[in-house]
């Protein structure tokens, strides 16, 4: 998936974020502070809820938290006193504050200037949709849960931190529970192995309600035309 702010673009397929085309560099928990933040933009976020993404089951301070911080301000190059991207919000968290563009407009902005875009993940795409983000799927497995590592990553109480994989190989794609609390549903019955997912139909992680789409070759490769 790729989403650009300002001057950058953050290509969570490959794990990093560019600036003009350069690669800009991130240590992992920056990386993971930034792609938690912007995947909810303008929604203050809770240090607790950062400290747990960040340190997954360990205790930290927050001293540690406000020093990743500072890591991702001066990569964006984000001035506290002015912020563009990263907000603080006093007492509370953290909020990031510009606007996202989706993969759409990313490949029309990159057209504009003359770069090559990003071709189509697979020749029929498939994504899912979750409340209102759309996100596009890779070959291969896709992981789906509340880890900043998913590929598709749903906030929700009642879904685990890994809880199923979306594969997609040879046009086709069946989706697999990893193990989670609280299941995974595919037409009201509960997945215990690999089951196929049908273009338009929806499926269950605990109580999130999810859509599996397709995209016809002809319309994600328009610039191959």
């Amino acid at each position: 998936m790729r989403t650009s702010f300002g001057e950058f673009v953050l290509d969570e397929t490959r794990r990093e974020l560019l600036r003009a085309g350069a690669a800009v560099h991130l240590t992992p928990k920056a990386y993971a502070l930034l792609t938690h933040l912007a995947r909810q933009p303008h929604r203050a976020v809770p240090k607790a809820e950062l400290l747990e993404q960040l340190w997954p089951g360990v205790f930290v301070t927050e001293a540690a938290l406000t020093t990743v911080v500072k890591e991702l301000r001066h990569a964006l190059g984000d001035s506290v006193a002015e912020p563009r991207y990263l907000r603080c919000v006093r007492g509370f968290g953290y909020a990031f504050g510009a606007e996202i563009v989706g993969l759409d407009a990313v490949a029309g902005l990159s057209e504009r200037e003359g770069e090559q875009p990003p071709p189509a993940a697979v020749p029929n795409e498939y994504r899912v949709v979750w409340e209102n983000r759309e996100v596009a799927l890779v070959q291969g497995p896709n992981l789906l849960g509340r880890t900043h590592e998913a590929a598709v990553w749903v906030e929700h109480a009642s879904v685990s931190r890994r809880h199923a994989i979306v594969r997609v190989e040879n046009g086709h794609a069946t989706i697999e529970d990893c193990g989670s609390r609280n299941g995974t549903f595919v037409d009201g019955e509960r997945v215990t192995e690999p089951r196929a997912l049908e273009p338009g139909g929806t499926f269950w992680l605990g109580q999130a309600c999810l859509q599996f789409v397709r995209f016809a070759s002809e319309q994600t490769t328009r610039s191959g035309l």
